[in-house]
């Protein structure tokens, strides 16, 4: 098996300790207290997206999630970072930036402080996600043709009215 990262492997030593990795998007998801905080990617040469050409390398570098409505802050105090096209909720480092280490540091940073504005909470638990089972669906009720249903029920009506 290929392994998801050579260059960035750096960002995992500035992660704080508690964290869990698995694979995720070709490269390596790391969570925090039930959060997604971090993605790593390693595919050069993407630049494009459902036909759209961006001037940076979509799937190189870091990728941060934060809620779209929370993003606005990050913004404001991190102009280098880029939405990511590919999903509304995460912030982009591409590695080809030219400040690329001081910039995830930086943020890097914010997520050791416990930055409640940063990660995405997960949907289901991680040892499931590593066993690969999903959580257990409810079953749904049968659905039932309201047509016939209501048809019977008209025709009771109508004798018990007569």
């Amino acid at each position: 098996m290929k392994q998801p990262l050579n260059d960035l492997y750096w960002i995992e030593d500035l992660l704080p300790p508690g964290y869990e990795c698995l694979p995720k998007h070709g490269g390596l998801a790391y969570y925090l207290d039930m959060k997604l905080v971090l993605i790593l990617v390693e595919r050069k040469g993407l630049y494009e997206h459902k036909g759209v050409s961006y001037p940076f390398e979509l799937w190189n570098g870091c990728i941060i999630p934060v809620e779209k409505k929370k993003q606005s802050a990050f913004f404001l105090k991190y102009l280098f970072l880029e939405n990511h096209p590919a999903n509304k909720d995460w912030l982009y480092i591409p590695a080809q930036s030219e400040d690329f280490e001081d910039e995830v540091k930086q943020l890097m940073r914010e997520i050791s402080k416990g930055n409640p504005l940063l990660g995405l909470p997960v949907k289901s638990t991680l040892s499931e996600k590593v066993e690969g089972t999903s959580a257990k669906k409810t079953p749904r009720k049968a659905k039932t043709d309201k047509k016939k249903e209501n048809a019977f029920f008209l025709s009771i009506a109508k004798k018990s009215g007569k």
